[in-house]
């Protein structure tokens, strides 16, 4: 051990969810200290007792002075040094303390494995935090985790990295019970019986917070900490009434006119709506349904329901739970893991549904609730094209489950919201100049983007054309400038490529000429309407555009949770 002559180095890893910690005590002190952070992966182990097991993989490239100390911060004070286990290079670090410099977190002598200036080394840590699970107070059913990883001071970080959070679930959940809150998994799949949800930032810099939640059913929990919307509206108002006061003089008399035109312009146009959405009694303020499913989404937006019902096929068939048997019409048949008819235990809706997503979760796919009445239709009547199905009850389904999700929720603030969502689809797909780029992105987000009207400008530009991933195998598609190229193994049917100009031949006037074709097998007038979704003003504590959280440390239950399968 040497005896140091200088200050010790320390790299500020934040875990503070709403307010910075002070990185540095001068300016002085932080100008000969730089380096590069490429990679920083956190593991959010989620424990039934509502504790978390944290680990961090944080690789340092040193290009200043060099790095004897790291202070690692903690979501609070609750923690036991006696857990903490931390490894430099696969090395054992022993000397773990209560940091001297940050207010709620540990500091991590690497004595033997100081890094040097020019030399880069990955930092491990691991510990466990109690009561990091609260009350999900947007859905009672629900717990909620949200948490950020450390950040670093912006004046000592060079460069950008790839940021990773994965988030590990109890076993006994379904991956499409699982929701996002406002950030939107990178990835979601299972990993030894165990849902994981998955964040991925490329070509970030490591010095803002990065912060992400989840919903998952409480059912697999022994402890979560509850959260009353009482204790959300005083948070809230305590936040509220430091710029209120002074603006409701000023502008009460011009905002309750304002206000009462608002209500009555919003319930002219409720009265003008298509009839088959359910009367809804949403929670004004209620707050944004988010990871709504694009049929689920296209219902709420009460788009034409042969629209709908293409989306609901397309997806089926981009997953993998179907397959297209013909065009012209469309006729589509269940894929074989997915038949049921030759089970005859599975003699119940409920047993084909949980044979169906235990074969789905194998196959690293997912089964959306709504889904199984299209299957069991489909299976039940081979050969025959979609068009020509008594199509209205599965579509009656679909229905029934989006206006349920809404429950707790505002109406047209979420409807708002899709809007957006699909304008920003469309503009992004329009943006991609790079033929590879389009595909890539419409691979991802095709729903969103057929949701809006005039879709088929960014599915066929030039001589290029856009087919989905499910029909490349007997599509050749044209690029602008080339002749026809084959995207799935090499293969092609022996069609003739599509002609420029001939919208036919592209998918986007195929879907259209679809979509006009299964007008007739679901009407508006024969769709009867679901029972109405009841609500309580009581069953959300958003506060409208605000994001209200009750928060120990990094763990909180927010108003904003509850959305994103």
């Amino acid at each position: 051990m040497t005896t140091k002559t200088r200050r010790p180095f320390r790299v500020w890893t934040l875990f503070a969810l709403l307010t910075l910690v002070a990185l540095v005590s001068g300016p002085a002190y932080a100008q000969s200290y730089s380096f590069a952070v490429p990679e920083l992966l956190m593991d959010v182990i989620v424990r039934p007792d509502g504790s978390t097991k944290i680990i961090y993989d944080i690789t340092f490239e040193n290009y200043g002075s060099t790095i004897d100390i790291v202070d690692i911060g903690t979501p609070d004070n609750n923690y036991d040094i006696g857990n903490m286990r931390a490894s430099m290079g696969g090395q054992p670090l022993t000397d773990i303390r209560p940091s001297e410099y940050i207010d709620t977190g540990v500091e991590i002598h690497l004595k033997g494995k100081s890094i040097p200036s020019g030399a880069t080394d990955t930092l491990h840590f691991e510990f466990v935090m109690p009561d990091m699970v609260y009350a999900d107070t947007t859905n009672k059913e629900n717990a909620s985790l949200q948490i950020t990883p450390t950040w670093f001071d912006s004046s000592s970080v060079r460069g950008t990295g790839v940021i990773k959070i994965r988030v590990i679930l109890p076993e006994g959940i379904q991956p499409d019970e699982v929701l996002y809150q406002d950030v939107e998994f990178s990835d979601k799949g299972v990993e030894n019986g165990r849902v994981v949800t998955i964040w991925q930032y490329d070509n970030l810099s490591a010095t803002r917070e990065y912060r992400v939640g989840v919903s998952f059913p409480r059912r697999v929990m022994t402890n979560i900490v509850e959260v009353t919307t009482w204790d959300l509206f005083v948070r809230w108002l305590g936040v509220a009434l430091g710029g209120l006061s002074a603006v409701v003089g000023a502008c009460f008399p011009i905002a309750l006119p304002i206000f009462i035109f608002w209500i009555i312009i919003r319930a002219i146009k409720r009265a003008g709506k298509p009839n088959y959405l359910p009367p809804i009694a949403q929670v004004e303020g209620g707050g944004i349904k988010r990871g709504l499913t694009a049929p689920e989404a296209a219902v709420i937006l009460e788009l034409p329901l042969n629209k709908i019902l293409t989306l609901v096929i397309f997806g089926m068939l981009e997953k993998g739970l179907i397959r297209q048997v013909d065009d012209a019409p469309l006729k589509v048949e269940v894929v074989e893991d997915f038949r049921v008819a030759d089970k005859p235990h599975l003699d119940t809706p409920k047993a084909r549904r949980r044979y169906r997503t235990d074969v789905a979760q194998r196959l690293g796919t997912v089964i959306h609730k709504y889904e199984d009445a299209f299957m069991d239709l489909f299976e039940a009547n081979p050969n025959k094209a979609v068009k020509n199905l008594k199509i209205v009850t599965a579509m009656d389904g679909l229905v029934k489950c989006a206006a349920a999700k809404m429950k707790g929720f505002d109406l047209s603030d979420t409807q708002e919201y899709y809007k957006r969502v699909i304008e920003r689809a469309m503009q992004q797909a329009s943006a991609l100049g790079e033929i590879e780029q389009r595909e890539e992105y419409l691979d991802k987000y095709l729903p969103w983007v057929m949701m809006d009207k005039g879709y088929g400008t960014v599915l066929t530009v030039g001589r290029y054309n856009y087919w989905p991933r499910w029909a490349r195998a007997t599509r050749p598609v044209v690029a602008a400038g080339s002749g026809a190229r084959v995207t799935a193994g090499g293969k092609s049917s022996g069609r003739p490529a599509p002609k420029f100009g001939d919208v036919s031949a592209s998918f986007a006037g195929w879907a259209e000429t679809t979509m006009g074709g299964m007008a007739a097998a679901i009407m508006p007038t024969s769709l009867r309407k679901p029972t109405p979704v009841s609500t309580s003003s009581g069953s959300s504590s958003s506060f409208h555009s605000s994001c209200a959280c009750a928060c120990a440390g990094c763990a909180c239950a927010c108003a904003c949770a509850g959305g994103g399968r």
